[in-house]
């Protein structure tokens, strides 16, 4: 199964559009991970598998579970703080796939048995290359397979986002727990 996936579009609607034309037509299964800014009823979420973000309303789920893939915004589960809370509910239901976004940073991690996968988002992301992303995923025979994407030019940039990724996040949580003291 092919996956497109996307998060925090926050409302940069035209980006999202491109990408949804471009790409709908080689995935079975498109996922949106929350942020929005829509409504559920939104022309543009046709198709999409859509969680509530922390920018959206109540009207979209917290969580989608398919199978074991789970597709989830992030801000509930505190995930710029790691994915101890997260890998918990995880491994209580099974899954080893988690689609989600909420940091805007691009990273796919293998923690304990579970992919982490954030597309970033396709709005800007968090890091000094200065532009949004969005990932496509291949599953198949419990092996994954993810590329991440330039927003508007759709040029693969794995290396060039991956790299700065982690870094970034452990920046930020050091700053959460510094000020959050």
């Amino acid at each position: 199964m092919r996956y497109l996936v996307v998060s925090d579009t926050h409302m940069y609607n035209d980006i999202f559009e491109r990408i949804t034309k471009n790409f709908h037509e080689q995935v079975d299964v498109m996922i949106h991970c929350g942020d929005s800014s829509l409504t559920p009823d939104d022309q543009l979420l046709t198709g999409y598998h859509v969680v509530r973000g922390n920018h959206d309303t109540s009207d979209f789920p917290d969580k989608i579970i398919l199978g074991n893939i789970l597709i989830i915004h992030g801000h509930l589960f505190h995930v710029y703080h790691g994915y101890k809370e997260l890998l918990d509910f995880c491994h209580e239901y099974h899954i080893q796939y988690c689609f989600h976004g909420h940091t805007h940073v691009p990273t796919h991690q293998f923690i304990e048995g579970v992919h982490f996968i954030n597309p970033g988002s396709t709005m800007m992301n968090r890091g000094s290359y200065g532009f949004g992303t969005f990932a496509l995923a291949s599953i198949e025979n419990d092996k994954i397979d993810v590329h991440f994407y330039h927003h508007q030019t759709f040029e693969q940039v794995d290396e060039m986002v991956l790299s700065e990724g982690l870094k970034t996040l452990e920046e930020f949580k050091q700053l959460l727990h510094k000020y959050n003291k």
